[in-house]
C-alpha cells in the first residue's frame, strides 16, 4: 500500500488550481498527475525511514469528489445547476467513467448532488442539508449505547442558550412563526383533544416550537446541533405515541398539555421583553419539568435505538 504524509493529503484535497511562481496554473488532470507523482515520492521517503505519520493515499475518485466538492460550496456551480457532462468531466480530470462516477457516489452520499435520469439528466447540484449528517451522529449515539436522559441532558443544556439568543436576536418573522405555532396549539386546547390523532398533531406541534426556537435564534451552530437531534428525538416521540396508542392515554386532552402550552406562551412574552436571561432560566426549567414527564413511562437508562 502507498502511504503519503498528513501534510502532503491535506494538500491532495486542496480544490484551488496549484500555482508556483511564474508557473502556469495546473489544470485538473495535472493535479491528479503530481498526486500519483508526489505519491510515489513518499513511498520512497518511508522506505528510508523519514516519515514518522503517515495516512492512506487518496483514491482518485476522492480526489475528484474533493474538487468537486470545492466547486458546490464555494457556489461555483449553483444549487441546482448541472454539473459539465461525464465527457468533459473525464477528460478534464483523464479518469474513466467507472472512476469519475465513483467520485460521483462519494458526492450523493453526502447530499451535494443528485443524480437525474433521463437523456437530459447527469448529477445536478444541490443545498447540502443536516440529514446526513443527523444519521450519522443518531447511528453514533446508538452504537455508544448512549441513554435518553443523555440526549435530554444535553438539549436541556444547550436549547435554553438558544431561548436566550431569540429574546436578544429574534427577528418579526421568527416572532411569527413562533406565535402561529402556539395559536395552532392554542385552538387545539380549545377545541379539546379528544383522540389519538389530534394528541399526535399537538405533539408535532410542540417540536416544530422547539425547531423554530433553534432556527430563530440567530446561531447557526446552535440551530445545526439542534437539528442534528431533531430526528432521534423524534424517533423516541413516535414510541411514546405508539406506547400512549398501545396501553391506552387519557380520554380527553393530557393534564401536562395545558402548562406545557401556556409555558410556551411565557416564553414569547419573555422574548418579546427582550428578556434573555428570563428567557433562559424558563426555558431551562420547561425542558427539565419535560424530561422527568417524559420518564414517568420511559427508563431514563434506555438506550436509545433508531436503527433496529
Amino acid at each position: 500500500m502507498v502511504y503519503v504524509t498528513v501534510e502532503h493529503a491535506m494538500e491532495f484535497g486542496n480544490t484551488s488550481p496549484i500555482s508556483q511562481g511564474n508557473e502556469a496554473v495546473m489544470t485538473p488532470a495535472e493535479t491528479l498527475a503530481r498526486v500519483a507523482g508526489m505519491m510515489g515520492e513518499e513511498r520512497e521517503t518511508r522506505r528510508a525511514g523519514r516519515v514518522a505519520d503517515s495516512v492512506r493515499a487518496p483514491k482518485v475518485a476522492e480526489v475528484i469528489a474533493q474538487q468537486l466538492r470545492g466547486r458546490i460550496v464555494r457556489g461555483d456551480i449553483a444549487p441546482g445547476e448541472m454539473l459539465p457532462s461525464e465527457k468533459a468531466l473525464m477528460a478534464d480530470f483523464a479518469v474513466s467513467r467507472p472512476t469519475l462516477r465513483e467520485a460521483f457516489r462519494i458526492l450523493e452520499s453526502e447530499g451535494l448532488i443528485q443524480v437525474l435520469a433521463g437523456s437530459r439528466g447527469g448529477p445536478q447540484a444541490r443545498l447540502p442539508d443536516l440529514s446526513v449528517a443527523a444519521r450519522q451522529i443518531g447511528l453514533y449515539l446508538q452504537t455508544q449505547r448512549t441513554t435518553l436522559a443523555d440526549v435530554l441532558e444535553a438539549r436541556a443544556e444547550f436549547e435554553p442558550i438558544c431561548a436566550r439568543l431569540l429574546a436578544q436576536r429574534c427577528t418579526a418573522e421568527g416572532l411569527a412563526a413562533l406565535q402561529s405555532c402556539v395559536d395552532a396549539q392554542r385552538a387545539m386546547l380549545d377545541r379539546d383533544i379528544e383522540s389519538e390523532a389530534q394528541f399526535a398533531e399537538w405533539v408535532m406541534l410542540t417540536a416544530e416550537f422547539h425547531d423554530l426556537i433553534a432556527l430563530h435564534c440567530g446561531n447557526r451552530t446552535l440551530a445545526a446541533q439542534a437539528m442534528a437531534l431533531r430526528d432521534v428525538l423524534a424517533f423516541h416521540r413516535r414510541v411514546g405515541l405508539e406506547r400512549r396508542r398501545t396501553h391506552g392515554g387519557e380520554p380527553s386532552t393530557p393534564s401536562f398539555v395545558p402548562p406545557t402550552v401556556d409555558d410556551y406562551e411565557t416564553l414569547l412574552t419573555l422574548v418579546r421583553a427582550h428578556d434573555a436571561e428570563g428567557a433562559e432560566q424558563h426555558w431551562h426549567r420547561h425542558l427539565s419539568r419535560a424530561a422527568e414527564l417524559m420518564f414517568e413511562t420511559r427508563d431514563r437508562d434506555e438506550a436509545i435505538c433508531l436503527f433496529g
